[in-house]
């Protein structure tokens, strides 16, 4: 990889982010690239910190705010520092759980201006947790909304422990809110959608984003 790539992901809290970015560093080290991450701790104790460190991989923690909208600056420097102290081929970005991709996209935006002949971005993912998702859609539709309008590709997670007629009506509800999306289905525990994650992270078409469009877009829909 000539690039430094940045790959995000979002995803409400407890769809399984941490667990299945763990087997995707595992992917992406066993075809010899070096991961490092940045996790975003709201919290005093950041256990997906905790969590990723023990299974050997880089930790980098973003505290105080969430990437998308407080800290643009932080993350820049980070990805500085990340860079400047282990080079790796791939920085994954896990955000707080109410991240939502236009904010991500703007962050790595500004962090790509400051390194423009290093780093460059691969589409976002966002996790949609196959087991809760009708919850979250009652409680915060609007944020799990916006989080599969603005995704480059949409994750539905946790497959392996829902039925094939939920699994159908939640892709329906993925292709309804953005019809060409990319999806794919994964589970952690039998390692399914782990290589096409890894995949698109590396490979995937380097997005560059017409923010003002994005947002625009965002506007239409939820602008009062």
């Amino acid at each position: 990889m000539n690039f430094m790539r940045i790959a995000q992901v979002t995803g409400f809290l407890g769809s399984g982010k941490t667990t299945f970015l763990i087997e995707v560093a595992k992917e992406l080290n066993s075809r010899g690239l070096k991961v490092a991450t940045i996790v975003n701790d709201v919290g005093h104790i950041n256990v997906d910190r905790k969590c990723m460190e023990v299974h050997g991989i880089d930790t980098m923690e973003i505290s105080g705010g969430c990437i998308c909208c407080e800290v643009q600056g932080t993350l820049t420097t980070t990805v500085t520092n990340i860079y400047m102290s282990f080079r790796p081929d791939i920085i994954l970005v896990e955000p707080t759980g109410v991240a939502i991709p236009l904010g991500l996209k703007q962050a790595a935006a500004e962090t790509i201006k400051k390194m423009p002949k290093i780093l460059e971005q691969s589409p976002i993912v966002t996790f949609v947790d196959a087991m809760r998702i009708d919850k979250l859609m009652n409680n915060v539709r609007r944020l799990v909304e916006t989080q599969i309008i603005e995704a480059d590709a949409v994750l539905i997670n946790k497959v392996d422990a829902v039925s094939e007629e939920r699994l159908k009506s939640i892709t329906d509800m993925v292709r309804a809110l953005n019809p060409d999306v990319g999806l794919i289905y994964g589970s952690s525990r039998t390692g399914r959608g782990v290589a096409e994650v890894a995949d698109l992270m590396v490979k995937g078409k380097v997005v560059e984003y017409d923010l003002s469009e994005a947002e625009n877009r965002f506007d239409r829909k939820y602008g009062e």
